[in-house]
């Protein structure tokens, strides 16, 4: 393919890109530019060879939506299986459903309450810390369920989350906290759908990128191939937008991760995810891959479990970007650099989450792309 004769040039081969070019390509020819030496960006996994699991490189991807689009969409390149996430929070040596439900306050203080009783209880732990206008994340947790909670499930947590203590971190991050008062320990309690693709993530993005019409570079950077495109060509770029644009105004804020994996036998930890909320545990997350693949038992009910140990690490040039550090500062940075992009590149239009600066899920990633291609070019 002739770079310089593309109509369509997509950087980024992940969920965004990729529902992209699948979308054009049904008309076009289109050229999809890669950085990694994989495709699927951050949901791209591969298969144990000895054990047959399923190993999400990135961290855990579960797959959930609202949005009956985008799982009919999905559905066209993938089965997803019955998977049905659920979480436990480690304090103390105990394990407490998470998000906070009637069976973790219960768990925490030793109680028998009733849903209504938990309700009014955990207002009134709430009102005890008498904080009506909170100033930072701590003060705001606080004020939404008490101190205790707080202390045990949220505190330590965010900490290792973010590297700084919670008064540091603006109140605006949080804008709820979900309690539950019943037994529902469903963590995505909204979704109308969700599983594990039943052949991997990566297949169900191969098969997303595999139309005749799409032609894929991987180990190809923007920067590889900027000179060779021509004036009437549409970029979608998925990328870093400071990255883009030579981190010209600086940085723009990140947190990052870092996995450690360990091959283990009989594990005690009989659950894809468990939350780590004490400080003397390093990691905020350690995840057991094989929980995810209900639809092969053979592979569950084998003695190995894949262990991954979950980091944060602080992000730098070049790194993985995972959550972006969205305050007034950062956003403004963001509109600068928006601005900057606007008359550098003309025919360039930004998208995933690295592109618009926003933590999507999945599926979010996939709706915005949708509806991308679908208001924007008309498809």
């Amino acid at each position: 393919m002739n770079i310089k004769d593309c109509k369509y040039i997509i950087v980024g081969a992940g969920l965004f890109g990729a529902t992209v070019a699948e979308r054009l390509s049904r008309e076009h020819q289109v050229l999809v530019i890669e950085k990694r030496k994989h495709i699927a960006g951050n949901v791209y996994s591969h298969f144990d060879p000895e054990t047959g699991i399923e190993i999400h490189d990135f961290g855990s991807h579960i797959f959930h939506t609202e949005f009956d689009e985008v799982y009919n969409y999905l559905s066209n390149f993938t089965e997803f299986n019955d998977y049905v996430h659920t979480v436990n929070t480690r304090h103390d040596n105990k394990l407490y459903p998470m998000p906070i439900n009637l069976d973790t306050i219960n768990l925490l203080y030793g109680a028998n309450l009733s849903p209504e009783e938990a309700e009014k209880f955990v207002e009134s732990e709430a009102e005890k810390t008498g904080i009506k206008d909170p100033k930072n994340f701590e003060e705001k947790a606080l004020s939404l369920v008490g101190e205790k909670l707080y202390t045990a499930f949220l505190k330590n947590y965010t900490k290792k989350q973010w590297n700084t203590d919670p008064k540091n971190l603006d109140a605006a991050i949080l804008s709820r906290i979900p309690v539950r008062y019943s037994h529902n320990n469903r963590y995505f309690i909204t979704a109308k759908h969700q599983g594990i693709p039943k052949d991997g993530y990566t297949k169900m993005v191969e098969n997303m990128l595999s139309g005749e019409n799409i032609t894929l570079k991987l180990n190809t950077s923007f920067k590889d191939i900027e000179s060779e495109i021509g004036p009437d060509t549409t970029i979608i770029y998925t990328g870093p937008i400071d990255e883009l644009l030579d981190y010209k105004f600086g940085t723009l804020p990140y947190r990052s991760l870092r996995f450690e994996e360990e091959r283990v036998e009989n594990s005690a930890q009989t659950e894809a995810v468990i939350n780590e909320a004490d400080l003397d545990v390093p990691y905020t997350r350690t995840h057991n891959y094989k929980y995810y693949q209900i639809h092969h038992p053979e592979i569950v009910n084998q003695p190995i479990s894949i262990l991954c140990h979950e980091y944060p690490a602080d992000f730098k040039q070049g790194g993985e970007a995972y959550y972006p550090v969205n305050n007034d500062d950062s956003e403004d940075l963001y509109q600068k650099y928006l601005a900057e992009v606007k008359t550098t590149y003309p025919n360039l239009i930004l998208g995933g989450r690295l592109g618009a600066y926003r933590y999507w899920d999945m599926d979010v990633c996939v709706k915005n792309a949708l509806d991308l291609v679908h208001k924007t070019f008309k498809y």
